[in-house]
């Protein structure tokens, strides 16, 4: 991705941060992003810009609700007309921006953003094999052990490049948006290497009240 600006239609998110990569599926109730989505709907490359907004609804200068400056970019797959007048759509993410100036006018929030390009990376990389192969173990213990109380099971991971992987989990953890936001600021690298310490200490959690579990499911039977 180059270093060029490009003008983007702004969704900002209460508590959702999305990344490349990865699908989003988003319900618009209010008129301005049904607009918005109507909007790039007709148009050949039809990204919108999503955002997270800053705690406690605090407003800028123009009165906007302020929000990170930082986010993604996600190309609009589908659209679904729903009968009480509001719309459902799929959005790909493809890339993240910073922020660089928010436009005023117009009946939605628009911006210029700088596109931020990932570091190329060889996937047969020594380290970028080791930390693969360490997440994938990790995911396919907790799905195990967790079941349906863990996001993904290893089989919807180990197939993917390595961004869509890193990106598929940070997307599906249940983490705060904040810490989330942090994950898609760091680069690739960085971000794989988050999330494993995030599966580590999870995994140090379980082994940890393993023993306790067991008691428990122990006495239900008793």
């Amino acid at each position: 991705m180059g270093g060029d600006h490009k003008r983007l239609p702004l969704i900002p998110l209460p508590d959702v941060v999305h990344f490349p990569r990865t699908e989003l599926r988003l319900h618009v109730a209010e008129p301005r992003y049904q607009l918005l989505v109507h909007d790039v709907s007709e148009r050949d490359e039809g990204w919108i810009g999503l955002v997270l907004l800053k705690p406690n609804f605090s407003r800028d200068a123009e009165g906007r609700l302020e929000i990170f400056p930082g986010g993604t970019a996600a190309r609009l797959m589908d659209v679904e007309e729903r009968p009480d007048g509001h719309t459902n759509v799929i959005l790909h993410g493809e890339f993240r921006f910073e922020l660089a100036q928010e436009l005023g006018g117009g009946p939605y929030r628009q911006a210029l953003v700088k596109p931020v390009a990932e570091p190329w990376l060889n996937e047969r990389d020594a380290g970028i094999v080791a930390v693969r192969t360490a997440i994938v173990e990790l995911v396919h213990s907790l799905s195990d052990e967790l079941g349906d109380g863990f996001p993904l099971s290893a089989e919807e991971v180990v197939e993917t490049a390595f961004e869509e992987m890193v990106n598929r989990i940070a997307a599906e953890l249940d983490l705060p948006a904040l810490r989330k936001l942090q994950l898609l600021i760091e680069s690739l690298p960085e971000r794989g290497l988050s999330i494993l310490s995030i599966l580590k200490s999870r995994q140090q959690v379980m082994d940890l009240l393993r023993p306790f579990r067991r008691l428990s499911a122990g006495s239900e039977h008793n």
